[in-house]
């Protein structure tokens, strides 16, 4: 009862004090806005102490007007999309009885834009603005800006940049005569963006810098937030990426501080897209999850969906293909119906690479045609789709087309280069027509100094000449200097298709090689049975059980190592203790060690020695690793297997005595059909391929391998594979 006494008496009193001082008042609301860019939770802590001061809406009163749009706002930047448009609505049926507040009806449709914005329903936004317009009068400057740059903003979400530059410009227009630097500050960002899109990426850069500058001098924590953001996308494309992860980690500081859940989930978005082509998998996934959670909460169908497209760029790289092509159709479905055009482009673009990876070249082929088909595709985007036919027509053997395309991408990537010469151009002419309207002005205030002006203007002038002179012949050696480095590149494609020719070709020669070789044994040995020259015939079958035996492994090995190059041989991973699968191996192959008098030795794990993995291949691999080690390590040598794991890997090394392998050989000891040179060389009827198998299994498996000196004097070699969580499927 005291408290409503209280604020009775608060309204009696205090509300005509305020009412009778509008400079106060002006200043109140003015401090009440500052307040909504820095933080907008303590603004709505404020407007609900002032809203206690009106025991009933009082649509007549600026105050309350003031206090329920500024409320709204702020209900807006926090995500609070229905509380924000239950306040309008209740605005909007007051407006008969608000006619002295002329901005009122315009100012109602942008703010219901915007929230139609945010939830990604662009036409329903778009319909808003232009009764916002319609109504906005001409007096009020400021507000036919603000209406501008949402409009500008829509056009942007659907990839009509030329239309939006125009408008977001039509804005600053209205704003820099009055020097508005929060608006500038914001609508500069905007601009900034829109350049970026373009591909202009000076341009985007300097409004962006202009931005951040107008918004640090503000305090304006949003709209920093909001230009280092941007600032770390250019960095990106610019493939900087310690810079990138600097400004996208304070843009996400400041959001998680104001509290914009669509702001917070696309700093995760953009951190996620760092660290995946950091090759940082973990913290990209957790990023992306978090991205994914706030989207999803806050309805956003193009940012939900643009989230998904980075979390299927996650699954491919995990080379879980399947899950990745899931989530970019669900991605591309909500793009669709959200009618984001960028957004659908950029999944596209990114079930396309799946389908690469997969090897799905036909189905890839088809998509980037109808890809190609949608209007205003950007000039990168352009290059990209160019590049991806390219790839996929050389691996269908189209090698013409191929060719045609990778010419398409080239021809495409000079236009970029040229656009960004006549930005550099324009800035120049710009920066000469400021130095000349600067010296005009000058003559102007010194008339009575005209003869010395005069002359001064003349020595300008040569100067200025000699400037443009040199500028020009800069520019000139730029753009010679640029049609070399594209002559070089073309001649470095042409280079490395000559080259990956020649590898096929050597190829094609070593297996012929290592068939002809048995074929020729064998053939010896049939016909000095068939002209009964062979003296033993039951010795003359067992040679050709041999050799039959040794074209057999021979062909099998050419066959599996093909198999891993097409990626078409699938594993069976399943939960296996390594321990216990080495142990076997080892006891397995002892007989063998003791017909040469040498020593197999086994080191167990003590930590975890469960690994998720396929238990035949990893069989198959140690096998091929203790087999060669028998074979190539003198009698009376020693073998050491030892098995290692921690948190994130598991480890097993295979070394053994003399002989070793020669340093220029231990890089090249896992390509196919390759003969080291002296002791090591392939002599036991190998078929030259088990190194290489075994290194195309450990990579299926998400490993490496590597191959070192051994201190026992011969050869070390250590397989690393990463540590999975066990699941269903592979």
């Amino acid at each position: 009862m005291c408290v409503r006494l209280i604020v009775l008496l608060a309204f009696i009193f205090v509300i005509p004090s305020v009412h009778s001082n509008e400079g106060q008042l002006d200043k109140s609301l003015s401090e009440l806005n500052i307040l909504l860019d820095q933080d907008p939770k303590q603004a709505i802590v404020k407007v609900s102490e002032l809203n206690q001061f009106f025991i009933h809406p009082q649509p007549s009163s600026r105050l309350w007007f003031e206090l329920k749009i500024i409320e709204a706002k702020a209900e807006i930047k926090l995500g609070l999309y229905q509380d924000a448009k239950q306040h309008l609505y209740q605005l909007e049926s007051y407006l008969p009885v608000m006619a002295q507040f002329i901005e009122a009806p315009a100012l109602i449709k942008l703010l219901l834009a915007q929230i139609e914005q945010k939830q990604s329903n662009i036409e329903s936004s778009f319909t808003l603005l232009e009764q916002a317009l319609g109504v906005v009068p001409k007096e009020l400057v400021v507000l036919r800006s603000d209406i501008l740059h949402s409009l500008a903003r829509g056009l942007r979400y659907k990839a009509r940049y030329r239309e939006a530059e125009r408008v977001v410009k039509d804005a600053i227009s209205l704003v820099e005569p009055i020097d508005d630097k929060a608006r500038l500050g914001t609508y500069y960002n905007q601009l900034g963006v829109i350049y970026d899109y373009m591909g202009s990426l000076q341009l985007a850069l300097r409004f962006h810098e202009k931005s951040l500058k107008l918004q640090r001098s503000l305090k304006n924590q949003q709209g920093i937030s909001n230009s280092l953001y941007n600032i770390g996308e250019i960095y990106r494309d610019l493939e900087k990426y310690k810079k990138a992860l600097l400004h996208f980690k304070q843009a996400l500081e400041v959001d998680k501080s104001l509290g914009d859940p669509i702001h917070i989930a696309n700093s995760h978005g953009k951190l996620s897209q760092v660290y995946l082509q950091q090759g940082e998998i973990e913290l990209a996934l957790s990023h992306s999850q978090s991205g994914i959670e706030l989207a999803r909460s806050s309805r956003s169908n193009s940012d939900l969906a643009w989230q998904l497209s980075i979390l299927a760029k996650i699954y491919v790289a995990q080379d879980a293909l399947s899950q990745a092509l899931s989530v970019a159709h669900e991605a591309l479905s909500l793009a669709i119906a959200a009618k984001a055009s960028r957004t659908e482009r950029t999944v596209r673009l990114v079930i396309i690479e799946i389908e690469l990876v997969q090897g799905h070249y036909e189905k890839a082929l088809v998509d980037i045609e109808q890809v190609l088909t949608l209007p205003g595709i950007g000039t990168s985007y352009l290059a990209k789709l160019h590049q991806y036919k390219a790839q996929a027509q050389e691996k269908l053997g189209e090698f013409e087309n191929a060719l045609h395309s990778l010419q398409q991408f080239i021809e495409i990537k000079a236009i970029l280069h040229q656009d960004l010469d006549k930005q550099q151009a324009l800035t120049l002419r710009q920066n000469v027509e400021f130095i000349r309207q600067e010296q005009a002005l000058k003559l102007i205030q010194n008339e009575q100094a005209l003869q010395q002006a005069s002359l001064e203007n003349l020595k300008l002038q040569r100067g200025m000449g000699v400037s443009l002179l040199l500028c020009f012949m800069a520019i000139a050696i730029y753009i010679y200097k640029r049609q070399q480095q594209k002559q070089k590149y073309v001649e470095l494609e042409a280079d490395m298709m000559a080259q990956s020719l020649t590898q096929k070709n050597r190829l094609l020669a070593d297996v012929s090689h290592e068939l002809r070789t048995p074929l020729a044994a064998l053939k010896l040995t049939v016909e000095a049975m068939q002209h009964n020259i062979e003296p033993d015939p039951k010795k003359g079958f067992d040679k050709i059980q041999k050799k039959i035996s040794h074209l057999d492994n021979l062909i099998k090995d050419i066959y599996q190592s093909a198999q891993f190059d097409n990626d078409v041989l699938t594993l069976d991973k399943q939960p296996v203790d390594v321990n216990a699968l080495i142990g076997e191996i080892v006891e397995e192959f002892q007989p063998m060690y003791a017909t040469k008098q040498q020593s197999l030795l086994f080191a167990a794990c003590t930590n975890n020695t469960l690994c998720f993995v396929d238990p035949a291949r990893i069989r198959q691999v140690l096998f091929n690793l203790l087999r060669n080690s028998h074979f190539y390590t003198s009698n009376e040598g020693q073998t050491q297997v030892s098995f290692e794991s921690n948190e994130a890997h598991m480890k097993v090394t295979v070394e053994d005595s003399f002989p070793g392998v020669a340093e220029q050989d231990l890089e090249k000891i896992f390509e196919r059909l390759y003969r080291c040179e002296g002791s090591r060389s392939r002599d036991h009827g190998g078929s030259g391929l088990g190194l290489a198998i075994c290194k195309q299994i450990i990579r299926a498996h998400g490993g490496n391998v590597g191959a070192s000196h051994s201190e026992m004097g011969g050869v070390s070699i250590s397989l690393y594979i990463p540590f999975e969580e066990t699941r269903s499927g592979s």
